[in-house]
């Protein structure tokens, strides 16, 4: 219930409140992108966890008598593990694309840290004398995000 009440809310809205509550640090960045972000992952797990554990094969490890510690690391960990790598790699995708997004609106970190947003803003009055200097953090950021995404598609596989 707790996991559905957190996604009838904007994401946003509520790593500007934790940011507002702790401004200008990164536990609030991290703090903020936790709790949008860990919905996805709870909901994932338990669906498939579920799934799992009402399956034959649990079943009858735990007839056998085997414990939590183990049906885990035997039955639940190697059906999970592939659609939570996948799930990571989206949700790491997501984290700079929001912290990239607070930068540019100077929501994100104070001038002094290195922040990708942060670095198109502070470009941006040269993209005339120097577009390339403009399209660097913009480029790392694409090549990053496409990085992530793909290392996502070969994990599906």
């Amino acid at each position: 219930m707790l996991a559905d009440a957190l996604l009838a809310l904007p994401g946003l809205l509520l790593v500007l409140i934790v940011l507002a509550m702790v401004p200008g640090t990164a536990l609030g960045f991290w703090a903020g992108l936790s709790l949008v972000l860990w919905v996805e992952f709870f909901r994932l797990t338990r669906a498939a966890t579920r799934e799992t554990l009402a399956s034959p094969a649990v079943q009858a490890s735990r007839l056998l008598g085997f414990g939590p510690a183990y049906l885990f690391r035997v039955h639940v960990w190697p059906e999970i593990a592939p659609m939570m790598l996948t799930a990571a790699a989206f949700g790491t995708a997501t984290a700079i694309m929001a912290i990239a997004a607070l930068g540019f609106v100077h929501v994100g970190m104070p001038a002094p840290t290195p922040e990708l947003g942060l670095m198109m803003v502070e470009l941006l009055p040269y993209w005339r004398e120097a577009p390339l200097a403009l399209l660097s953090p913009v480029i790392a950021t694409f090549a990053l995000l496409l990085g992530l995404t793909l290392l996502a598609g070969s994990r599906r596989t």
